[in-house]
């Protein structure tokens, strides 16, 4: 892609600031004074880049606005809400709806291009092609070169047509719908503000700038824009965003040097700065031998800060490339060590016991026959399970049996706060869900439809929500790395910081091969490149490839890590593994921006060995003795390397004197030692 011919003006100011967090709050907080000078503070909106930001940017502005005012601030898609809200009567579906209608809508669609005719043959191509239908929309735009995107395409239009009879609309048409609605004549009716101060404008997409431009149509605007600091934008359109704007006045607000180690290493992945050691915080490089061991290092390295540090849980987060199951299986591994998650981009659906239940009680209802009820899942009564059947609403029958099973108390009862906050959270969606189900004729007030639903829905739950915007309070944030720029934690931690991971391979989509998708020109992402593209996008060169889109996709990576690692205002962590988990255990290359700057700044150093800060953590070192010995000895088969037997030999020999002093317990250690050598040597007891 290459910049637009003719770029959108705008009447306004645009602010434009050195890379760095702290640049961007300083600058959005001088920016905001000077509009509450013309202004009250309920006339000037602020409006985000991204959904994920704006109780950040609220914190920030709240520090410089007096009294017990709140500053208004929201984004884009969030704003467009309650636009429609306000003129529109069809109903707005949730991100799990919409996929729910969509995946019943292409169930048996005609597809008439070849390929698409044979990849719908592919159980995952419904969730495939919901990914690219998904960017089109949100972008508002039409494909026009590539034949299976024209007709991805048509099949969206007929899917919103469909929505549309049956008075639904899905989020990806928000800000197309509000921006109709702003040009109209409706707008003196709907807008009520003095000036707009758009934060994070580098992320604008082309949709949300024709949005921002229709809403100051009789506003002061001003736009703040970050250097080399756009992950999101980029992932579409190439460039800085001043290659497709224009302002009637512009300038330049003023950069500090970063005054914390994090920070610095930030601007160094983002712009191969290095600059004077700050002498402030720390950036560790947290190092494990597969990928579950580095989770168990980071999970122990909370801890400590948690007890040793006297921090919260909610004052750490931990950030990984992408969204879906690496998020997923990161909290479900902290949940297991006992440490409180929150997410922005993740439904608890997957894992959540309460779900379990209402999906066993469904499925006991929905199946026809005695030998269709599956055998698995709680026992569940049966005389509660005849009443439950005979109810005329959906959503009627399930609250029932959440109240008289005591379904809600046993959530209390046995999960923390947070975790119980979370679970009465998604027993309220498994409600929504029924209840849309009863409310829409189209659809069938079943059981089965039920089932299909909540089936679905507990099956993508690891997906990402592009519209979430929690009220998150209380846990370790985990969440990949664009979903948490702009935010501040205490501590962040990197993880899997491979080389197979950043930079990695470019991927946009599995519907299509990424060599076809890198030469389609009118693909909704950025893929048709030349080295004027790569260079004009980023400042850094990082990779060996001639390629411009594996340049491209290479550097984008780097950009994420700088994003994540500007989060921290203490301590960064920077997490990685030795070993791949597969039988052969390849080895793990650290990612090559991690190398660069170990060499090239001082500040980066090891982690300390950590210490062991619980019961649980001490029984998992220990344990953890044995593992590792096996590992060795096999590991010196297979790669042909040398090992000490006499020191494997006294270091067990110091575990089993360490248990004879340990009594009852330590007898307890002792059968779980012999049950994992047991194990390793292919003896299967109980």
């Amino acid at each position: 892609m290459t910049a637009n011919s003719s770029p959108r003006e705008f009447d306004g100011t645009l602010v434009s600031t050195p890379f760095g967090a702290g640049n961007v709050r300083r600058t959005t907080q001088n920016e905001y004074e000077k509009l509450l000078d013309k202004y009250d503070s309920e006339g000037v909106l602020v409006l985000t880049g991204a959904p994920t930001s704006t109780d950040s940017f609220r914190d920030t502005l709240d520090e410089v606005l007096p009294g017990a005012a709140t500053p208004y601030v929201t984004s884009p898609v969030v704003h467009a809400t309650d636009v429609l809200n306000q003129t529109d009567e069809r109903v707005i579906l949730s991100d799990a709806l919409r996929r729910e209608l969509l995946h019943r809508f292409l169930d048996g669609y005609e597809w008439e291009t070849e390929y698409l005719r044979r990849a719908s043959e592919q159980s995952s191509f419904i969730e495939d092609v919901d990914r690219v239908m998904g960017t089109i929309s949100w972008q508002d735009i039409s494909p026009s070169e590539t034949p299976e995107l024209r007709e991805i395409t048509t099949a969206l239009d007929a899917f919103h047509n469909w929505l549309a009879e049956h008075d639904h609309i899905e989020r990806g048409q928000l800000i197309s719908e509000a921006l109709a609605v702003l040009t109209g004549d409706d707008y003196d009716d709907i807008v009520d503000i003095d000036a707009v101060l758009a934060v994070e404008f580098e992320e604008f997409f082309p949709l949300d700038r024709a949005y921002l431009d229709a809403l100051t149509a009789d506003c002061e605007l001003v736009c703040i824009a970050e250097d080399d600091a756009s992950v999101r934008r980029t992932w579409v359109e190439t460039g800085p965003v001043t290659d497709y704007v224009s302002f009637s006045e512009s300038r330049r607000a003023s950069g500090v040097q970063p005054s914390t180690r994090p920070a610095a290493t930030a601007a160094y992945f983002a712009e191969e700065t290095v600059v004077n050691d700050p002498d402030a915080g720390s950036v560790s490089v947290l190092a494990a031998d597969s990928s579950g061991d580095q989770l168990a290092a980071i999970a122990n390295e909370i801890e400590e800060l948690v007890e040793q540090e006297g921090w919260n849980y909610a004052d750490i987060a931990v950030a990984t490339k992408q969204s879906g199951s690496t998020v997923t299986d990161t909290i479900e591994s902290f949940e297991r060590s006992g440490i409180p998650t929150e997410s922005a981009t993740i439904t608890g659906l997957g894992d959540d016991p309460a779900i379990r239940e209402l999906l066993a009680v469904t499925r006991h209802l929905a199946a026809d026959e005695d030998d269709d009820v599956p055998d698995h899942g709680p026992a569940l009564d049966t005389d509660r399970l005849a009443r439950v059947g005979e109810m005329d609403q959906l959503e009627d029958a399930v609250r029932w049996w959440a109240t008289d099973s005591g379904l809600k108390e046993r959530i209390a009862e046995r999960a923390t706060p947070l975790d119980a906050r979370s679970q009465f959270g998604n027993v309220r969606r498994a409600f929504r869900m029924a209840a849309f189900l009863d409310d829409t004729a189209f659809l069938g007030s079943t059981w089965d439809s039920y089932e299909e639903m909540l089936e679905r829905a507990h099956e993508y739950a690891s997906q990402q929500n592009q519209t979430s915007a929690t009220d998150l309070d209380g846990g370790v944030r985990v969440d990949h790395l664009q979903a948490i720029k702009n935010t501040t934690f205490k501590a962040v931690f990197l993880i899997n910081l491979t080389d197979s991971e950043y930079p990695g391979d470019p991927f946009l989509t599995r519907l299509f091969p990424t060599e076809r998708v890198a030469s389609m020109p009118d693909y909704p992402g950025v893929t048709d490149l030349s080295d004027t593209d790569v260079d004009q996008t980023f400042p850094t060169d990082s990779t060996a490839s001639s390629r411009p889109f594996v340049r491209y996709h290479a550097e984008h990576a780097r950009r994420c890590l700088a994003v994540g690692a500007g989060v921290a205002t203490e301590r960064l962590y920077c997490c990685l593994y030795e070993y791949e988990d597969t039988a052969l255990e390849e080895r793990a290359q650290a990612s090559r921006f991690l190398t660069a700057a170990y060499a090239d700044l001082p500040w980066v150093t090891d982690a300390a060995d950590p210490q062991i800060t619980s019961e649980q953590a001490a029984e998992e070192f220990l344990l953890s003795r044995v593992d590792n010995a096996l590992a060795d000895v096999r590991r010196a088969n297979s790669q042909d390397v040398t090992i000490s037997l006499d020191e494997v030999e006294a270091e067990l020999g110091e575990i089993q004197e360490l248990l004879d002093k340990s009594g009852m317990r330590g007898e307890e250690l002792r059968k779980a030692l012999r049950a994992r050598v047991e194990f390793a040597n292919g003896e299967v007891r109980r």
